[in-house]
């Protein structure tokens, strides 16, 4: 996507203005300070339009006739129209504008987080963050924060009515993300090998997984307990989903008790304590409603603690 600063922008809203008055008379084909000025704009208006007007001529994006009143006539040149139109085709990139965001979010939710706060989605919008100068929808919200709940880069409560947390929070992944300024959307190592199932594996010195099988992509990290802090975002994010509600309270209790376990002395038999408790209380009914994978999941986690 190509790089504009806000001057850029700004210049190029005026130039679009431009190019659709000119291009709306047919007969003298050209644009006036009235076409671009609100009606009943005063002198202050007047002035930093023609500021701007000077500015494009200077590129060679328009041509100016000025008069000696301080008014003026102008037309595009062709490489105003081509500036125009990549700036036009780069602000229809929905991929484009979809996987800024992603980012932009992410690291909006990390700061608030970082300063104490708990917003709510819409306060995102007082950011003032743009796509090219165009501000995002709340469509565009809500797609992002599923996405980035639905990949383990945020976690808080949802309701019916809505994709996205109403209370979004940080996970461990979200956080490492954007503290290591990684994008939302950079390709997953190993990006060319075969899709298959992908297991997240953390241990505390080197050793050698799945070897000699296929359809396996691994990332090896140094520390369990970022693997247990997974852990604890992943249960957490799916617990609304266990209709028996006395499991569901065991199981918030034990997720409480992890998560302060792991934030705090974590020690590793109390962890592995936990989590086994945990497994216990998903049982099959509550494992096929969260996902199996949680129970796969508590498993690994059990069996890369230190001894």
């Amino acid at each position: 996507m190509p790089e504009y600063s806000p001057t850029d922008l700004r210049q190029l809203d005026v130039l679009g203005k431009l190019i659709r008055a000119t291009d709306e008379r047919a007969t003298n084909p050209q644009a006036l300070p009235q076409d671009l000025l609100h009606e009943g704009a005063g002198h202050d208006a007047t002035s930093a339009l023609r500021d701007e007007i000077r500015a494009l001529e200077a590129a060679d994006l328009i041509v100016v006739d000025w008069r000696f009143n301080g008014g003026w006539s102008a037309k595009p040149t062709g490489a105003g129209r081509d500036a125009w139109a990549a700036l036009d085709t780069a602000r229809n990139d929905r991929r484009a504008r979809r996987f800024q965001l992603r980012d932009v979010y992410l690291s909006w939710v990390v700061d608030q987080d970082d300063d104490g706060a708990s917003p709510v989605p819409e306060q995102f919008f007082e950011s003032g963050a743009t796509y090219l100068g165009v501000p995002y929808t709340q469509d565009d919200l809500e797609r992002t924060g599923e996405y980035l709940f639905d990949h383990g880069y945020i976690k808080g409560p949802r309701a019916d009515q809505r994709p996205d947390p109403l209370r979004p929070l940080p996970t461990a992944k979200g956080r490492y993300t954007v503290e290591q300024g990684i994008s939302v959307n950079a390709p997953a190592p190993r990006d060319a090998a075969p899709a298959g199932d992908t297991y997240n594996n953390h241990f505390n010195g080197p050793t050698n997984v799945a070897q000699g099988s296929h359809d396996v992509q691994q990332t090896i990290n140094i520390t369990w307990q970022d693997q247990a802090r997974n852990f604890v975002d992943e249960i957490s994010g799916r617990l609304d989903r266990i209709e028996d509600e006395q499991v569901r309270a065991e199981l918030t209790s034990a997720t409480d008790e992890l998560r302060a376990e792991v934030n705090g002395e974590a020690r590793p038999n109390q962890v592995r304590a936990v989590v086994s408790k945990i497994a216990m209380a998903l049982g099959t009914a509550a494992a096929s409603e969260v996902g199996t994978d949680v129970m796969q999941h508590a498993l690994q986690l059990v069996g890369v603690l230190p001894a």
